[in-house]
């Protein structure tokens, strides 16, 4: 029996899983990736030029037998097929030199959402990298056109991402390193049985492949491809946020990044991708819409006072403290206005119960 569209789609995508622009070029020339298998080898030779182990792999008798298992097993776990000419295929990502011949993709949201953002960071996520994930996300949840969010289903900034879209009832779709038989990291289960359920899953690897580090460069030209920009939350000097930004700019897409403190290590990779102009600083959870033209100023929510007509002058010391240098303990905030430790601590105590400020571990911050 011939083999259907898929099944020579398949084949083609394994072979140049590595080499995507080298498949690309091909269906372009032989008339899609039946065309390709359809050409004599003399003539793809003279095309490719000196792409002999190429040739080889496609040429391997059990190629088109593996690729047809892969087909079926796809579609009995109702896993869609995604070729580049395929309406559903994500058109940003179809746009980089790069892109996938094929993708397989389980859940049913719209990868061509007409707004869509990838957000990103280290799975060391701290207090501070979360909350702001998810206020700004909330933020987006408030526009009239909700943007998709993308991200890679990691541990951190990653998975707060996803949740953050989940509670505020945004789609989301998460980017896998693996194949979709296999939900990495495994902490990540229900969050990806929670993904599905208002977005998709998605990856370009074949079933059986294992998360390693060179898989997760991959899967990261992916989310950075999906989307109109690339949000950095939270990165040390190296990670793969860094990566996945320095994808989105070479594919001409929007970076933005959150500032953090100078001495708070795990914000020293966006910080410096701000001081190198190479990010937009993102100082509240209205930046990122504003400079998307996704807001107009005239949307923009007026900034809630962080001080009350009827706070007392100590309190008001305490509340300036926490926004100028939080976290803090109450011994850092006491030293800092000169109050009275015992005093200081009433405050916190005051303000926890108002809902105005967040007590983590012996740290404080204001309540986002």
């Amino acid at each position: 029996m011939e083999p259907d569209h898929f099944v020579y789609l398949c084949a083609l995508s394994k072979v140049f899983a590595y080499k995507c622009s080298v498949g690309r070029q091909l269906m372009e020339t032989f008339g899609g990736p039946e065309g390709v298998f359809r050409t004599a080898r003399r003539d793809l030779d003279a095309v490719l030029s000196h792409a002999g182990p190429y040739l080889d792999l496609l040429f391997e008798p059990s190629l088109l037998d593996r690729a047809a298992d892969e087909v079926a097993w796809a579609r009995s776990y109702g896993i869609r097929l995604l070729g580049l000419d395929d309406p559903a295929y994500p058109r940003r990502l179809a746009a980089c030199s790069d892109a996938p011949l094929m993708l397989y993709c389980k859940g049913n949201a719209d990868l061509n959402a007409a707004r869509a953002l990838a957000v990103v960071g280290t799975r060391k996520a701290s207090w501070t990298g979360r909350e702001s994930c998810r206020r700004i996300i909330g933020r987006l949840a408030d526009l009239n056109e909700k943007p998709l969010i993308v991200s890679g289903m990691a541990l951190g900034v990653d998975g707060c991402a996803h949740a953050a879209a989940l509670e505020a009832g945004l789609p989301t779709i998460g980017v896998l390193p693996c194949g979709l038989d296999e939900i990495y990291p495994r902490q990540h289960r229900e969050l990806a049985r929670r993904v599905l359920e208002n977005g998709a899953l998605v990856t370009d690897f074949s079933r059986g492949t294992q998360p390693v580090p060179f898989t997760f460069l991959r899967r990261n030209r992916i989310i950075a491809g999906m989307a109109d920009a690339t949000l950095l939350v939270e990165s040390f000097r190296k990670g793969g946020g860094l990566i996945t930004a320095s994808l989105a700019a070479s594919y001409q897409r929007e970076v933005f990044a959150v500032a953090g403190r100078m001495t708070d290590t795990s914000f020293v990779g966006c910080n410096e991708l701000i001081a190198r102009q190479e990010a937009i600083l993102v100082p509240d959870a209205d930046a990122l819409p504003l400079a998307m033209g996704w807001l107009s100023v005239r949307q923009r929510k007026a900034a809630v006072p962080l001080l009350r007509a009827d706070d007392p002058p100590d309190r008001c010391s305490v509340l300036r403290c926490l926004e100028a240098r939080a976290p803090l303990s109450a011994e850092e905030i006491a030293a800092l206005t000169r109050l009275d430790p015992r005093t200081v601590n009433l405050l916190l105590l005051e303000l926890e119960m108002e809902g105005r400020a967040v007590a983590d571990g012996n740290k404080f911050y204001l309540s986002l």
